[in-house]
């Protein structure tokens, strides 16, 4: 039996939301949890550092891999590490184990995220993966906003705990949907050893047309993780003053970049694909713009400065990808490894260096991370343009 096309487009999505369910969920309860493990901040923040270290190796191992064992095998024991390592962390009781919990549930994460975006590419095409990116390029934006006011509210209701509790929930409703999940994907499989399944992400890599476009589609994480990083000190006292209504504030430039986004794929159904490259980048410069000029003003005029970036990251998620996975340079969960894993670790990247530039402000900090990327972005499509390209959909 097949499985119906809305349980497949289920699976997908909630395997899509496990990095900010592990990562931004348990947020709202640091405070606690260091009491409670009887430890400081600097060492609590290992939780954080090791998982964001470890789902990044997991990434780029398990995508592969799935391409020499099936998608289905993999997702079994991904997501049986990830439930396991996930109430590990829900009842250890010391700051050594609850590091190597986090280690595990992020190694169970990664192959949950990489076979993700495998999927879409094994068994979408067309129209419908594009129709797929859209939906799972809207969650990805709004799940780092959205879990740490669910977090919140299951620390109300029980305690930080629950946070990590609700991720295995989750991981139960994946596991009973990978069951279902055909066991011949990919039809084609790897036939070398698990190394050299690995080893498949080097050629993928290699291929500078495949790498310079991927940098354009997913450093824009850099820029949307320096700026939520920082974003409370933005807001709240240090900055505009706003106080607890900083939340509603970083909630509503996801949002309205959410809502941009889908405007435009509605109005540019018919513009080519360099074209869908023009409007990026004229959101780039109208945010870069923005964020040096009017944004230091007022809170508002920051929000609406931010808001195309969000646009952006949107659109590298749905336009961006389609155009990747669309490419012939290697087998689904290779470039699933690759594609997550750039997006990953610009996202850290962000969040290092915004906190390490010598503004003495993160306003600032934030405009200069924009712009990094806007220099980026043009001096890869320059390239790209005089250099020509053989990425399918730009002859």
């Amino acid at each position: 039996m097949r499985m119906p096309e809305w349980m497949l487009m289920v699976l997908i999505i909630l395997l899509g939301v496990f990095a900010p369910l592990s990562t931004d969920m348990f947020l709202p309860s640091l405070d606690e949890m260091v009491v409670y493990f009887h430890t400081d901040e600097a060492t609590l923040s290992m939780t954080m550092y090791m998982f964001m270290l470890f789902l990044a190796i997991g990434i780029l191992f398990l995508g592969p891999v799935s391409d020499k064992y099936g998608r289905r095998n993999v997702l079994i024991g991904s997501l049986t590490l990830y439930i396991v390592a996930s109430v590990a962390c829900s009842i250890v009781d010391t700051i050594e184990l609850m590091i190597v919990s986090r280690i595990l549930q992020a190694i169970g994460a990664g192959g949950g995220m990489a076979t993700s975006v495998a999927l879409i590419r094994d068994c979408f095409d067309g129209a419908r993966r594009a129709r797929v990116l859209t939906i799972v390029a809207i969650i990805g934006v709004l799940g780092p906003v959205l879990a740490p006011i669910i977090g919140q509210a299951l620390i109300w209701a029980m305690d930080w705990k629950a946070t990590f509790w609700a991720p295995a929930v989750v991981a139960v409703v994946c596991m009973i949907l990978t069951f279902i999940l055909p066991g011949d994907i990919p039809r084609e499989r790897y036939k070398g050893s698990i190394i050299g399944s690995v080893g498949t992400v080097i050629p993928i890599l290699k291929n500078g047309d495949f790498r310079r476009f991927t940098i354009m589609m997913n450093m824009v994480a850099f820029c949307i993780l320096a700026y939520v990083s920082v974003s409370e000190y933005i807001y709240k006292d240090k900055g505009f003053g706003v106080g607890d209504a900083y939340s509603l504030y970083l909630a509503g430039a996801m949002i309205a970049g959410v809502l941009l986004m889908i405007v435009i794929e509605r109005l540019a159904k018919n513009v080519s694909n360099r074209g869908h490259l023009k409007i990026q980048l004229a959101l780039i410069v109208i945010a870069v713009a923005a964020t040096w000029t009017i944004g230091p003003l007022h809170p508002i005029l920051f929000l609406l400065g931010v808001v195309p970036i969000i646009t952006v990251s949107s659109l590298s998620r749905s336009f961006g990808f389609n155009i990747l996975l669309s490419q012939d340079v290697g087998n689904s969960g290779a470039i699933s490894s690759v594609l997550n894993f750039m997006n990953f670790m610009f996202a850290t990247l962000g969040m290092i260096v915004v906190v390490n530039l010598p503004f003495g402000n993160y306003l600032t900090s934030v405009a200069f991370c924009f712009t990094i990327y806007l220099v980026v972005y043009v001096a890869l499509w320059l390239l790209m343009s005089i250099k020509g390209t053989s990425l399918k959909g730009f002859e």
